[in-house]
């Protein structure tokens, strides 16, 4: 039986959400069954996107409450995630939340403590980890393809999403009283996440960052990290207002070896690129369509599907893993340490030194 989902949040990227899950039922794995929002046309457009829904709600918790939802994915605005998770928790139902988990560190703490409490499958939204490159890079760090790792930048940046910069954005992404955080919290925890996916926990972070269009969230942060395994890094983020663009590249190096990756969110995106340098000889450029396509049907995924983002990939993890009697992955255990760089980032911001994770 093909599992029931209920979505709370008909925003923007419930869009992709819904999407997914029209390509989920698709496969028998899952159905969207329910969708909560105050916003009538939200939740027509979300419905529509889907298919067929067939229950309707103005407030989340009815649809929690809900005893044909098997499953409820949090989609809402991040700072209503710390209530609306809390309720999931107590209703003992699997849980998808999209990231960040809260606005700040001290609800982070309650919600990862609350779903460990309850003992619930729980996945965060970290799409990322399931991109071709992304993985081929996991697969290449921990296989020690080219030796130990030593180093590695991450840049990111992507357009402003809020109303003032793009027509038809919501604007609480650029209040800190909504999102608690902007281009580092909000866009590159997924970066973060990436960084400790790859080398594991953070020891300590050196910041800074800038509000150059005006809000009271950072537009830019730089951050120096350093990991317990003695992997050091960095991570540039941005905000701005070039539109049409939404990239991260990423760049490792090891004992022997190199490895310059341009990632998109978008499923074949013309900016993907790969390229392996070895100890020696000339750098190999990745076909990563091909790449892509092996991934693919080694997951059991049909190559020719034809998706446009992310999603629908980490939500076919998570039905599986809920068929499969298996923990989601990745987890709220996986979120904190995401979150632990980003709060390290920001008191290093406030205190002008370097901030270790231990202090928190």
């Amino acid at each position: 039986m093909a599992l029931r989902c209920g979505v709370i949040g008909c925003g923007q990227i419930a869009q992709a959400h819904a999407a997914a899950f029209r390509y989920l039922a698709d496969d028998g794995l899952a159905r969207l069954v329910a969708v909560a929002d105050p916003d009538e046309a939200a939740l027509e457009r979300i419905a529509r996107i889907a298919g067929t829904v067939e229950r309707r709600y103005a407030d989340g918790r009815e649809l929690i409450d809900d005893p044909d939802v098997d499953a409820v994915v949090v989609v809402a605005p991040t700072r209503l995630h710390r209530d609306l998770i809390l309720a999931v928790s107590a209703a003992e139902k699997p849980l998808f939340t999209e990231k960040p988990l809260a606005p700040n560190y001290a609800k982070v703490l309650e919600i990862v403590a609350a779903v460990e409490r309850a003992g619930i499958p729980a996945q965060v939204g970290f799409q990322s980890r399931f991109h071709p490159i992304i993985r081929f890079l996991h697969e290449t760090v921990h296989e020690r393809r080219y030796g130990a790792p030593m180093g590695y930048t991450i840049r990111d940046d992507q357009f402003w999403p809020t109303g003032a910069v793009v027509d038809g954005h919501t604007s609480w992404r650029s209040q800190a009283s909504e999102a608690g955080g902007g281009a580092l919290l909000e866009h590159s925890i997924h970066s973060c996440d990436i960084a400790c996916w790859l080398f594991g926990p953070v020891r300590r972070v050196h910041a800074l960052t800038r509000r150059m269009f005006g809000y009271d969230v950072e537009d830019t942060a730089a951050l120096t990290i350093e990991h317990e395994s003695g992997v050091v890094g960095t991570l540039l983020t941005i905000f701005n207002g070039v539109q049409d663009r939404e990239e991260r590249r990423i760049e490792l190096f090891f004992e022997t070896g190199a490895i310059e990756a341009t990632t998109d969110f978008l499923v074949d995106a013309p900016e993907d690129s790969l390229l392996v340098k070895g100890e020696r000889g000339p750098a190999e450029r990745i076909d990563c369509p091909e790449l892509l396509r092996a991934s693919f049907i080694r997951d059991g995924v049909d190559p020719d599907r034809k998706f446009h983002v992310y999603q629908y990939l980490a939500h076919r993890a998570f039905a599986q893993s809920l068929a499969n009697g298996v923990a989601p992955s990745p987890g709220v255990a996986d979120a904190l340490e995401a979150h632990r760089l980003v709060e390290a980032a920001y008191r290093s911001v406030a205190s002008g030194v370097p901030c270790a994770v231990a202090d928190l």
